[in-house]
């Protein structure tokens, strides 16, 4: 069974991207200029990414493109 949450790592290496840049997409600034932010969520201090959410998200900018 696949987890349901993901750490920011995890979510790096199922879109393909750093966790860098996957991590400067939730910043405020960044989310302010996205067409559609990228979805997550706050833990305390650590940030989780829902795998279903993450594979909507990416519908959603094939379909804004």
């Amino acid at each position: 069974m696949e987890p349901l949450l993901l750490n920011l790592a995890e979510a790096a290496v199922l879109l393909g991207t750093s966790p860098k840049s996957l991590y400067n997409l939730t910043r405020p600034r960044s989310r302010a200029i996205q067409a559609v932010p990228v979805p997550f969520l706050k833990m305390g201090r650590r940030l989780v990414f829902r795998r279903g959410a993450l594979e909507v998200w990416l519908k959603q900018l094939e379909e804004a493109q």
